[in-house]
């Protein structure tokens, strides 16, 4: 192999792993971008609907109270202390309902986001086993054109190696070698001292 063949190579394979590296990072930030747009949405349709109902809720509990604000006036004592116990009683499960309200509010972003989360890290995970591939690939075509570049630089003196463009191989001497067979059939060059 050529040496500007072999550089080649290793420069298509770099530019190649830099494309799907950043095709890679440019799908990812398009899906993150989706679902960071799915999740302001999401919690803003919650929080807007959290808001009317306990807006809604407020405006009822205000009005019975001033109903029943008015009335008291005219009940009997018993009855008077029982609705200002009952009344009592739908402040603190007012309150316990606005405070469970914040905490759903305040965590409920964790039910949108953990999917986008998992996306993430599964694009993470992805690109991570994809860049570990191409490096073992990388590696290992580094490796046959190291072997390959050894195995061209054990030929001796006067004796170099050369490809057509049909592919076919050539073994080029400075000077002409002897050949004979050897008692198992096979051919040898001997090769002259320079």
């Amino acid at each position: 192999m050529e040496k500007n063949s072999i550089l080649g190579l290793s420069k298509k394979l770099e530019t190649k792993k830099q494309e799907d590296r950043e095709q890679i990072e440019e799908q990812t930030l398009n899906e993150l971008k989706e679902h960071a747009k799915n999740l302001r949405d999401g919690l803003s349709g919650e929080l807007g609907t959290t808001k009317t109902a306990i807006s809604d809720n407020l405006s009822e509990i205000t009005g019975l109270i001033n109903t029943l604000k008015v009335d008291t006036t005219e009940l009997s004592g018993k009855t008077r202390t029982a609705l200002i116990d009952d009344l009592g009683k739908i402040e603190q499960a007012s309150e316990k309902n606005r405070q469970s309200a914040l905490a759903s509010m305040r965590w409920g972003w964790l039910r949108y986001s953990l999917p986008a989360l998992l996306i993430c890290a599964t694009f993470l995970i992805a690109n991570w086993g994809l860049m570990q591939f191409q490096a073992s690939r990388l590696a290992s075509i580094q490796g046959q054109i190291s072997q390959a570049q050894q195995s061209l630089s054990r030929l001796p003196q006067g004796v170099q190696f050369r490809q057509d463009e049909a592919g076919e191989s050539y073994l080029i001497y400075d000077t002409k070698p002897e050949h004979f067979q050897t008692t198992s059939g096979a051919w040898v060059s001997k090769l002259r001292k320079p």
